[in-house]
């Protein structure tokens, strides 16, 4: 059980700091005094805080991971849109990697008897 936690919980966190580093970099970018840059940060870095706070619950990492999950895959839209392919692939291949981790960790919540998702 430990291995789909720490999986899962790993690229949760890498994926929601990805997400907070870029959002900081716009911050400081040139559009650093938009409004919708500072939103953008805001979100990301309070999913970031949340992901750490949330390693010590199973079910915690995992309603996580699908919300990062969300944000990757939107963020996947918007690069696709702006015909940017690094902001398109990067996201995409986040949102799918932690769609796999989830699936291994509730298959391992699963088994494990008593457990309820």
């Amino acid at each position: 059980m430990a291995r789909p936690f720490w999986l899962c919980a790993m690229i949760t966190a890498v994926s929601a700091l990805v997400s907070a580093s870029f959002s900081i970099i716009g911050l400081i970018g040139p559009s650093g005094h938009d409004a919708f840059a500072r939103y953008a940060a805001s979100r990301s870095i309070a999913l970031f805080i949340a992901v750490c706070m949330g390693l010590r619950s199973r079910k915690g990492i995992a309603a996580l991971a699908l919300v990062m999950t969300l944000v990757q895959g939107f963020d996947g839209i918007i690069g696709a849109l702006a015909h940017d392919p690094e902001k398109t692939y990067g996201p995409f291949v986040l949102a799918l990697a932690n769609v796999a981790a989830i699936a291994w960790l509730l298959r391992a919540l699963r088994r494990r008897p008593g457990t309820a998702i």
